[in-house]
């Protein structure tokens, strides 16, 4: 009936709540008391005939409750069983991360994200603002990084422009909505890599002044953010101040993965700043750059993010919390992190990457991944939609259910019963189908033999896509003009 499972349900063997059809939860004659000495997102509901009475801890914690009102009246039909639900969440921050910077998705379709997330009880939404393939996010101090970032001449599928992004006001009704259904936003301005688009808005932010385009394809490009010009690291803070204001939670993403280092090698900004500063290598020149940036964060009252090194260099401020994708948690330097007290976000790419094709990431494997890492150093897990080879929102429906059910039940509920989940799913493709979700096929979700196959070869083609032959032409471009 309800997905996530709750902790507690006790059937009663008495009559339940009568409805002659289905109809909005707000006309349910509910008795509601506020009870702050339950968990955190706690709430206990007990329904009986033609009485609702719901207990909560505080408004997030009554949005949870609703939610569970919510399915009930939808898959139960008329007649709700009676019952008692006791219930609060295992994992604290359960986190959603929606691309929107290689495809963009209107409002109107982020608002509806949110609406399905509220009622799988997430209640953190992950915006990816910035990438290569495009600036979403308008910025006064900066009017070209929308009038040129945000629009590509060409896409990966299609030989035809695509362009978007959202207004600051935009943004205040996207923060307001999902504030209003209990969840927080987390913004991501990815620096110093994934900036091309950036780059191509203003070209001073990048090494050599070089007119680039914004990406039409996938793939790491080398044209980063210039971290060795002051003038480069100011406007990266100045975007980061003007959206404070906007995006009011604590957390605020910094980026910082996949940051290939050709450019700053052949610059004398970035080699002189190096010297200085007295780098062994290109990875820590980035994590001092990381570290000023994190200070900036937590000076301004929040707490930086960012996508964890993939070899650690034991210099990015233990007060920057890691969102981890590709760390070995065996990796001796990683363990040295967690016993420096790093603050970690589990968003491993296998299996929480619900882009990835359901023959590497199926149903199955997602539900049976075992959230739960370092405890006492996790504040939450994260799982990511990302954008590149998902070209319309049917696509990334498809993707995301029925996975994101999945997620949602292993990070809430400390029952875990695969069997059972799966027969709750047949019960949930009505309430899915009201997001314009079609049910999922099994033969699709958990494929096997040539279906299996066909899907990882699908996933295995991306490499055509990443372009990396005319990164390699540019950067001997570059290195012939400007030399070492």
């Amino acid at each position: 009936m309800i997905i996530p499972r709750p902790q507690k349900i006790n059937l009663l063997n008495e009559k339940g709540y009568s409805i002659d059809s289905i109809f909005d939860i707000e006309d349910l004659a509910c008795n509601e008391i506020q009870d702050t000495t339950l968990p955190n997102e706690g709430y206990i509901l007990a329904i009986k005939e033609n009485m609702v009475e719901l207990k909560y801890k505080d408004h997030i914690a009554k949005e949870r409750a609703k939610a569970s009102l919510t399915q009930l009246v939808k898959t139960c039909g008329q007649e709700i069983p009676a019952m008692i639900i006791e219930d609060a969440p295992k994992i604290q921050m359960r986190a959603y991360m929606l691309d929107v910077a290689r495809y963009f998705f209107s409002v109107e379709e982020v608002l509806k994200q949110i609406d399905y997330l509220a009622l799988y009880k997430f209640n953190t939404l992950h915006l990816h603002l910035n990438d290569d393939q495009g600036w979403r996010v308008e910025i006064k101090a900066f009017p070209k990084l929308t009038e040129i970032g945000s629009i590509r001449r060409r896409t990966l599928f299609r030989l035809k422009e695509h362009k978007g992004y959202y207004t600051q006001d935009d943004l205040r009704k996207i923060v307001d909505y999902a504030h209003s259904k209990g969840i927080r936003v987390i913004p991501e301005i990815d620096v110093p890599g994934h900036f091309q688009s950036a780059v191509a808005s203003y070209p001073e932010f990048g090494c050599f002044n070089r007119n680039v385009r914004v990406a039409e394809n996938f793939g790491v490009k080398f044209d980063v953010a210039c971290i060795g010009k002051e003038n480069t690291v100011d406007a990266i803070k100045t975007i980061i101040k003007e959206l404070m204001s906007i995006f009011t939670d604590e957390y605020f993403h910094i980026g910082g993965d996949e940051v290939p280092s050709q450019r700053w090698e052949l610059c004398p900004h970035c080699k002189q700043k190096y010297l200085a500063l007295g780098c062994k290598n290109y990875n820590e020149f980035q994590a001092h750059f990381m570290n000023e940036l994190g200070a900036f964060i937590i000076n301004n009252g929040k707490t930086p993010i960012m996508w964890n090194e993939s070899n650690p260099t034991g210099i990015i401020d233990e007060r920057i919390v890691w969102e981890c994708w590709d760390i070995d948690y065996n990796n001796e330097k990683f363990q040295k992190e967690i016993a420096r007290g790093r603050k970690i976000i589990n968003a491993k790419t296998e299996p929480y990457y619900l882009d990835l094709p359901y023959g590497i990431n199926n149903l199955k494997r997602v539900y049976d991944y075992e959230p739960l890492v370092f405890e006492e150093n996790l504040i939450g897990v994260e799982t990511c939609l990302w954008g590149e080879l998902l070209p319309n929102v049917k696509t990334a429906r498809k993707k995301t259910f029925p996975r994101l059910l999945a997620v949602a039940e292993r990070l809430w509920s400390n029952e875990k019963d695969y069997f059972s989940f799966e027969q709750e799913l047949i019960q949930h493709n009505k309430i899915l189908e009201t997001f314009g979700v079609k049910p999922t096929p099994k033969w699709l979700y958990n494929p096997t033999g040539i279906v299996k196959i066909f899907s990882k070869l699908w996933w295995a083609r991306r490499v055509l896509y990443w372009a990396g032959l005319p990164n390699i032409i540019t950067n001997a471009k570059i290195k012939k003009k400007y030399g070492r």
